[in-house]
């Protein structure tokens, strides 16, 4: 994103934020904005949570990238590789856990899983050159974000 597209997003958000704070104050505005953050998380005490946020993120994204489920962690083509580190970048950022216990739920390794979050901050870096993986990733966040809101 160029420089002026950048600034005019920020414009907008801006503009966005000041209308709230004008409709339900500064303290809720606060709270509101507060409360989103603190929903799009799940912690790591939250096991039973972590399990099903996982479980749903795999299906969806099995689907986003239209792959069959049944060879979701086995298959060594690379729209199944794209789509696990989607996974694995997804989950260490929603629900903080660690590189081992994600390789855990992917029969993979600690090292696997880091390789595939620093290779999804690539792509997403150069979003031009990545436009549909870029795509289905944002698409995966957005509603993995909702999901997360809904069971907390």
């Amino acid at each position: 994103m160029n420089q002026t597209a950048s600034t005019n997003n920020y414009n907008q958000l801006q503009d966005s934020i000041d209308k709230v704070i004008g409709k339900i104050g500064l303290r809720r505005t606060k709270y509101l904005l507060d409360s989103f953050i603190d929903n799009t998380t799940v912690t790591q005490s939250e096991r039973e949570k972590i399990k099903m946020v996982t479980q749903y993120l795999v299906s969806l994204t099995a689907k986003v990238f239209e792959l069959k489920e049944e060879l979701f962690f086995v298959s060594t083509v690379r729209e199944y590789r794209d789509a696990r580190m989607c996974c694995f970048h997804l989950l260490r950022k929603y629900t903080e856990d660690t590189y081992p216990k994600i390789g855990l739920n992917f029969n993979c390794s600690a090292r696997i899983v880091m390789y595939g979050c620093f290779a999804v901050e690539d792509r997403l870096a150069m979003p031009k050159g990545n436009a549909k993986f870029v795509g289905n990733y944002t698409l995966l966040e957005s509603r993995l974000i909702d999901f997360i809101g809904k069971i907390n």
